[in-house]
């Protein structure tokens, strides 16, 4: 199809002039990006709309991309900066943490230190160990230790974690009170690991009364590690 005004159309919907369409045009300037310095004086010539209405020339536009490329850049730049920061931040974090647990006397040691470190490096509100199979005779039962764990415990945990390797989400306030017996009074969230070391059975419990402190999306693979630590100490501490 032919228009005497405007020139060709291409079967590909691309207007042309003359026979040359814009592809051609935008691939030969790509191919010779030294055409502007053989001709200058078109610099001058072409204008482009901007945003703000005010019509500006080529090479005014190409230095307002390259400023806003250069600001990308920057950004990115930053959030790389401020992940390596945390990455660092984290690690010192779980140094100490790891530190410390390695200093435990015994189970109940081990157990309370655990959410002391949790909770003030890593703003983890409760922790709880839970043993299932942990070879010992004395029965413990607190907030931050189980021994011997009951059925209810046992069926709730195994209710959250279904057929999953590990649980993270929301949890409401009666299953947040039953996994950490203490006086819960709304909904909130909680992530559940297991604990598999030789002869050691259980699970590392994390809770908050913010619901959403442990989400589904959420990755678990430092408290995955923290779980294996102190999986690996309690079976030194038995």
């Amino acid at each position: 199809m032919t228009d005497s005004k405007s020139g060709t159309v291409s079967e590909s919907g691309a207007a042309s002039t003359n026979g040359i369409d814009a592809q051609a045009v935008a691939d030969y300037l790509k191919n010779n990006p030294d055409f502007f310095q053989q001709h200058e004086e078109l610099l001058l010539e072409l204008n482009l709309p901007h945003p703000s209405g005010k019509a500006v020339s080529l090479l005014e536009r190409q230095m307002i991309l390259m400023r806003e490329r250069l600001a990308d850049r920057e950004d990115h730049l930053e959030d790389l900066l401020d992940t390596a920061r945390h990455n660092d931040m984290q690690l010192s974090r779980v140094r100490r943490l790891i530190l410390a647990l390695l200093e435990a006397d015994d189970l109940n040691d081990l157990a309370a230190t655990l959410s002391e470190q949790l909770r003030n490096s890593f703003g983890t509100g409760h922790s709880r160990l839970v043993i299932t199979d942990s070879g010992s005779a004395d029965t413990i039962n607190t907030s931050q230790l189980v021994t011997q764990a009951d059925n209810s415990l046992t069926a709730l945990i195994q209710a959250l974690l279904q057929s999953n390797r590990t649980f993270c989400g929301q949890v409401s306030a009666e299953q947040l009170e039953q996994l950490f017996e203490l006086g819960m009074v709304a909904d909130g969230s909680a992530a559940v690991i297991p604990l598999n070391q030789d002869d050691v059975k259980g699970y590392l419990l994390l809770g908050s009364e913010n619901p959403d402190y442990f989400r589904a999306e959420m990755g678990t693979e430092f408290a995955a590690y923290v779980a294996d630590v102190v999986a690996r100490l309690l079976h030194h501490l038995r």
